[in-house]
């Protein structure tokens, strides 16, 4: 291949297969054909390409581009047209007064004002700026435009049908829609036809609808009370609905409400025709190893994982061991009013089956842990039979506490104090939460790791191994030191909302290896496709085994300091707290002085807060909260 480095072309003709390097500015009416490969940073104006690969950070101003790859990150200035089969990749910028025309838009792509979109597909989480048009027709053929997920479109947008209009959609002021869209999430500000059915604000990271009864990890609420056993049995008898007939593996916690919502679950499963599997008490990772490995076409789990025992939850797997999706979600709520019935509906045991998933456990080491002193928290939940077990058998001196009593009362991932107080001489120290898809850790000299520096020791051992590995997925909430020690590696992190489903569906969409959230959602991707905090504490043993040094250095990193504060809803909306005007801006005061977080709890009835910087976060946290409680008490009042 033919290389070009820095030339200033000029009326010039390049084609098949030429490398355009870094740094390299192509202009003034230049042709680019024939699988030509432009990297970052290279910069093409006034020009024609076609067939050509677009590398990362290329710049792109006032050119036609056709049947060409662009790929993340790129800027395409203004008064550029992208045609034929065209794709944008993820993060790039799109200038104005470009027309995108017959191309698929990655997600969270950035499209300046008054661009022209026809027969486009526009990814999740994009922002599309003011007086764009998506047109199905110009006069001479028809276009259809498919927008995603939670794309944020701004005033005076004219929406020509057909057009398909994804969940959570938020489609700005002065805007005409030629016909009525019936997806739930959509939402239109003051528009000439207006659909309130929801909201999106795009100042608040990771808001998202709140669904009726779904949140960030299945339903969950107080039992008896928020989560009745009518609601489980619908829940149940919705799963039949979704699928006919379906087969269905269940499990549960330890926490005293379990067997009475566990029983109205499978009613209503085993009345829509189900074929149900019942295999005890096992962690929530059991479950989706189970319905993957066994071919099930849900796995159900009830539990209300890191919550106090009056709680309780439900957890739906798909048939491929992750948790369903929003839109499967939305779908099963959909279904609940209704009440179906089949016959051959039949509740059997499978709980000799849960030995394949110990034996998985403990195949899963990479070294023995003979000579090791470990302690476990395991939190009077789900994990207190089977990780001492593991653990035993793989050679460790293991110390177990909280393995009766209330589950999650002063003990496990909660409360790290009781771990501490009792962990004495081991190398190592884990504790899990309720349903043990979560775990926390401490080292010999009892210095936390959190779910941010977890993810770090897994992606750095990766890298001194010798493994590729140049990604890793983390939320909103994952400390901005984490992230700058990972790029210092060559490892990019990548953000997603809060809640360990969203950090999967970007795995299983671009093929990471590790991901994780501060509270202990660990991702080992090559090894479980869900959070398991059992083999996450494996793992780390395995680890500390072969680099005892890695644990202790990690240990010993000081994050940028972040503040959190909760505030409790008192049950009102809390779209409409958040969408207040007097909230947005303290918000926006507080972003000058560091990384800001705002969101709906997924769990519980609470607006959780975090701020992020050197600049005393917890002002700025305390500000924010003291702010929103003063408008819920005046809410309440009105």
């Amino acid at each position: 291949m033919e290389k070009i480095e820095n030339k200033h072309g000029k009326n010039c003709f390049i084609e098949k297969s030429v490398i355009i390097e870094k740094g390299a500015i192509i202009g003034n009416n230049c042709t680019i054909l024939g699988n030509s490969h432009i990297y970052s940073g290279a910069k093409i104006e006034n020009s024609t390409i076609n067939n050509c690969i677009i590398k990362e950070k290329a710049k792109i101003n006032n050119s036609v581009l056709t049947d060409s790859i662009i790929e993340e990150k790129a800027d395409i200035g203004p008064f550029s047209h992208i045609r034929g089969n065209s794709k944008i990749g993820k993060e790039c910028k799109v200038g104005n007064f470009v027309e995108i025309k017959n191309c698929k838009v990655g997600d969270r792509t950035k499209a300046c004002h008054l661009a022209y979109l026809g027969d486009a597909e526009i990814g999740e989480d994009c922002n599309i700026g003011c007086g764009v048009i998506f047109a199905n027709y110009n006069g001479i053929q028809k276009f259809k435009t498919f927008v995603g997920n939670r794309v944020f479109i701004g005033c005076n947008t004219t929406i020509i049908a057909p057009c398909v209009l994804q969940d959570e959609c938020f489609i700005a002021a002065g805007s005409t829609i030629t016909q009525n869209v019936e997806k739930r999430g959509f939402g239109i500000a003051r528009s000439r036809q207006v659909n309130k059915d929801a909201f999106y604000n795009p100042y608040l990271e990771n808001f998202k609808r709140a669904k009726e009864y779904f949140g960030t990890d299945g339903i969950r609420g107080v039992a008896f009370k928020e989560l009745t056993e009518d609601l489980a049995y619908s829940v149940g008898n919705a799963l039949c609905q979704i699928k006919s007939t379906p087969k269905i593996i269940i499990g549960r916690d330890t926490r005293p409400s379990g067997i009475k919502i566990q029983k109205a679950v499978i009613e209503g499963m085993v009345f829509g025709g189900a074929e149900v599997y019942d295999v005890g008490v096992v962690p929530t990772s059991a479950i989706s190893y189970l319905t993957k490995k066994l071919n099930f076409d849900f796995g159900v789990v009830i539990t209300a994982s890191h919550n106090p025992k009056e709680y309780n939850g439900i957890k739906v797997f798909g048939k491929n061991g992750i948790k369903i999706s929003d839109n499967e979600e939305i779908k099963i709520e959909s279904k609940l009013k209704n009440n179906v019935s089949f016959d051959g509906g039949k509740l059997l045991n499978l709980s000799a089956e849960v030995n394949s998933y110990e034996k998985f456990l403990k195949n899963a080491s990479f070294n023995d842990l003979k000579g090791l002193k470990i302690t476990l928290d395991c939190a009077n939940g789900a994990s207190y039979k089977i990780a001492p077990k593991i653990f035993k058998l793989l050679g460790a001196d293991v110390t177990a506490i909280s393995t009766k009593g209330d589950i999650n009362f002063k003990c496990g991932a909660t409360n790290m104090n009781n771990l501490t107080e009792n962990m004495g001489d081991s190398n190592l120290a884990f504790a899990f939460d309720g349903d043990a898809d979560r775990v926390l850790m401490l080292n010999k000299n009892k210095i936390l790791l959190d779910g941010d520096k977890i993810i770090y020791i897994l992606a750095l051992y990766k890298k001194l191994k010798g493994e590729n590995i140049t990604k890793v997925v983390g939320t909103i909430m994952t400390n901005s030191k984490i992230e700058e020690l990972l790029a210092e590696n060559n490892i990019t992190l990548i953000r997603t909302p809060v809640g360990d489903k969203y950090i999967i569906e970007e795995i299983q969409k671009n093929g990471e290896i590790i991901g994780g959230e501060q509270a202990g959602h660990i991702i080992i991707a090559d090894k479980h496709i869900t959070g398991d905090g059992i083999l996450t504490a494996i793992t780390l043993s395995s680890i500390y085994k072969e680099m005892p040094e890695l644990i202790d250095k990690v240990a010993n990193i000081k994050l940028y300091p972040q503040a959190t504060e909760e505030i409790a809803t008192k049950n009102l909306k809390t779209k409409t707290i958040l969408s207040n005007k007097e909230i947005v801006k303290v918000i926006e005061e507080a972003k000058e002085y560091g990384r800001v977080v705002v969101r709906p709890s997924g769990t519980e009835p609470k607006i959780r807060v975090m701020v992020e910087g050197n600049k005393n976060p917890k002002k700025y946290a305390k500000k924010i909260k003291e702010k929103i409680e003063k408008l819920i008490e005046t809410m309440a009042e009105n």
